[in-house]
């Protein structure tokens, strides 16, 4: 289709989903809207993902693209960034290859942005699911405590340190699939994925959270999320690959933060706050390092870190005072 304007962008990032990639792809044909165009941004899948795929591409009648990537990136930070720049639609919406979505869902969603005219659209509950069940015996769920849940559609406050506090304390979800975007909202203000293998959601969201003007919180469930996918975080590694692997975003994640938060005067007038920020997003990889620091002497955590620091090029100012004001914090971990 030449010239084609859709309303929607639905993109989907996928790397080996030939099992559930059929499901995903049916719930978006069923919705209510048709308006919409859908990216699938292939990983280099070494499954039939791409061939799933290709089968469809009738049944959209032109509305679906498939793009394969040259080489595997590791997560879906690139696939999205690459979906993102090529596509169309006035709004944007990310999904999971191995989730789907319930058949109002892009209705619902362009109502909500249309009539509050919000950037950004944020789904406070949804669906769980096991892994072998596509459409019953449902649960409803909160992405987030249910204490910061609204009852009706509610649009975020204009405080920004308020935000901030909201983010710090889990009141907002860090997946893409939990929110609806103004595609210019986010190509004018650049906000994309950072090229890291896990934890690049937080550092996207939080730049969403600071940029915004409008975020409309709703309490509609309109997506399903598979609960049990076997996931980077759940594969074996040994203790010493287990460091390097957490370290890796926690490094480029808190160098992403720091340059971001430079740009605004509530982070350079409150360093407290900005120290917070990088603690909230640190604690999370080192948590996931605590069973590897038992596991090692403190002389060989500490090796790890300097030699996975001193590979990478640039000025880690930032991560370097974040890790000494924290060492005192861990030293119970490191020394068990």
């Amino acid at each position: 289709m030449e010239n084609f304007s859709p309303a929607i962008s639905v993109i989907v990032p996928v790397y080996n989903a030939e099992k559930y990639l059929p499901a995903c792809l049916e719930s978006i044909l069923n919705q209510t809207f048709t308006d919409f165009e859908l990216l699938v941004v292939d990983d280099c899948s070494t499954d039939s993902s791409y061939v799933v795929a290709e089968n469809y591409l009738e049944r959209f009648g032109g509305r679906l693209k498939i793009i394969s990537l040259p080489e595997n990136t590791g997560s879906g930070a690139v696939p999205r960034n690459v979906g993102l720049d090529l596509s169309q639609g006035k709004y944007v919406y990310f999904m999971d290859a191995d989730d789907f979505l319930l058949d109002t869902a892009l209705e619902i969603f362009c109502d909500y942005a249309e009539t509050f005219q919000a950037e950004v659209i944020y789904t406070e509950r949804g669906f769980n699911c096991v892994e072998d069940i596509f459409s019953q015996n449902l649960v409803e769920s909160f992405w987030n405590p249910p204490k910061f849940a609204s009852e009706r559609p509610t649009l975020y406050t204009d405080d920004l340190a308020a935000r901030v506090e909201k983010f710090l304390n889990l009141a907002v979800g860090m997946p893409p699939w939990e929110k609806f975007f103004r595609r210019n909202f986010l190509v004018d203000n650049d906000i994309k994925f950072p090229a890291m293998r896990i934890s690049e959601d937080i550092v996207w969201t939080f730049k969403i959270i600071c940029t915004a003007k409008k975020i409309l919180r709703v309490p509609t469930p309109l997506y399903v999320h598979r609960t049990n996918k076997i996931s980077m975080t759940g594969r074996k590694r040994t203790p010493q690959d287990e460091i390097k692997f957490w370290l890796n975003p926690m490094i480029n994640g808190i160098d992403c933060l720091n340059e971001f938060m430079n740009g605004f005067e509530i982070f350079n007038r409150a360093d407290d706050l900005r120290l917070r920020v990088l603690n909230f997003f640190a604690k999370i990889q080192l948590d996931f390092m605590a069973g590897a620091f038992k596991a090692l002497e403190r002389h060989e955590v500490y090796k790890i870190f300097v030699d996975e620091i001193s590979k990478r090029n640039g000025n880690h100012s930032a991560l370097i005072a974040y890790l000494l004001l924290m060492t005192n914090f861990y030293r119970s971990e490191l020394t068990k």
